[in-house]
């Protein structure tokens, strides 16, 4: 940019997991131009990732189910009002476009991806071009950045949470016994079914953990049907007892969980990117999904997926079907033998 922005807005209506991952914008941004206000606004449900983050000044939230009209002209007017210089919409949709458009920045940038060109031309100023496709979506959202000629030192992913947070999760591992770094989280579901492992795979690594290696489990979930019932499969299934927090925990609680434990052990989910986030290894089970776009971001960490041609289709199950025979078919045998490759005696 010819001039240093004062006012800057990010707009990232995705999944939570989309959001913690752009984190490193922010951190990007307040290096080129520290005295600039740097705004988010992500969709409610997604808030706790990027919250309590010392770099951010303002965080807008976009009900977009359950809120009424005088709520979202509110948020327009407040957008308009900001006076923004500069917008950088990563969201890659039209509503995220529509915002842009709104706020009047003099400069707003989007990624010109195919099939929205004439739209898109009137909401921005400048379109850039797609990144490669197998970029990690870290390093796709920085190329946003250094469209700017800003040139992001060492990106990592952050996430922070308040005292009265750490508290309730000392409080909670001190009722169960547990020690910093002397457990491993759990978190079997994702935001959808395709993406999950098998109840009996989930079983089978837990009783390794506790029988093997004295590692005791600790279950997380959300309060999806979907997740609910996978983890009451797991419970029926398993031998040994882990301990069952599913449902109890806030995802900034959830976050501050995971920075205690060994290792995080899971799919490609949000959770997987709080690990990330909190420096904790994580062990993900990949499936349809790229690791190349969306393995978790850092050093020490552990992917397993199946040695298929077919790996990543991008698909919503094989043939529609809702289950991902890469996933489904990867044994319990395969996990632990990478786990114990990676980890040593873990």
């Amino acid at each position: 940019m010819k001039t240093s922005p004062k006012r800057i807005l990010v707009i990232k209506l995705k999944q939570p997991g989309d959001v913690l991952v752009s984190s490193p914008v922010l951190n990007a941004l307040k290096e080129a131009w520290p005295r600039a206000r740097v705004s988010y606004l992500v969709p409610k449900g997604t808030e706790e990732m990027i919250a309590d983050h010392p770099l951010l000044d303002r965080l807008y939230v976009l009900d977009r189910r359950g809120g009424s009209w005088n709520r979202t002209w509110s948020l327009l007017r407040e957008l308009r009002r900001a006076r923004f210089d500069l917008v950088l919409e990563l969201s890659g949709g039209d509503r995220g476009a529509f915002f842009a458009r709104i706020t009047g920045a003099k400069e707003r940038l989007a990624f010109g991806y195919g099939g929205r060109a004439f739209w898109h031309r009137f909401c921005f100023t400048r379109l850039l071009p797609p990144p490669p496709l197998r970029m990690h979506l870290v390093e796709h959202n920085l190329e946003a950045v250094r469209a700017l000629s800003v040139a992001p030192r060492q990106p990592r992913l952050h996430f922070f949470w308040s005292t009265a947070v750490q508290s309730r999760i000392d409080a909670l591992l001190a009722a169960h016994s547990l020690t910093p770094r002397g457990f491993v989280v759990m978190h079997p579901g994702a935001g959808w079914r395709f993406k999950c492992w098998t109840p009996e795979g989930y079983a089978r690594v837990i009783e390794f953990l506790q029988e093997e290696r004295h590692l005791p489990v600790v279950l997380t979930g959300s309060h999806a049907p979907h997740e609910q019932e996978l983890v009451a499969a797991i419970l029926q299934e398993c031998r040994v007892s882990p301990v069952n927090f599913l449902g109890q925990l806030t995802l900034k609680e959830l976050g501050a969980l995971i920075a205690q434990a060994r290792f995080f052990f899971g799919v490609d989910s949000a959770p997987m990117h709080l690990a990330a986030a909190v420096g904790t290894p994580a062990v993900a089970l990949f499936g349809p999904s790229g690791d190349f776009n969306w393995g978790p971001w850092g050093e020490g960490h552990l992917v397993i997926k199946k040695d298929w041609d077919c790996l990543p289709c991008g698909r919503d199950g094989c043939e529609g079907s809702k289950v991902s025979r890469c996933l489904v078919e990867l044994s319990p045998g395969e996990v632990l033998a990478a786990m114990s490759r990676h980890f040593g005696k873990i």
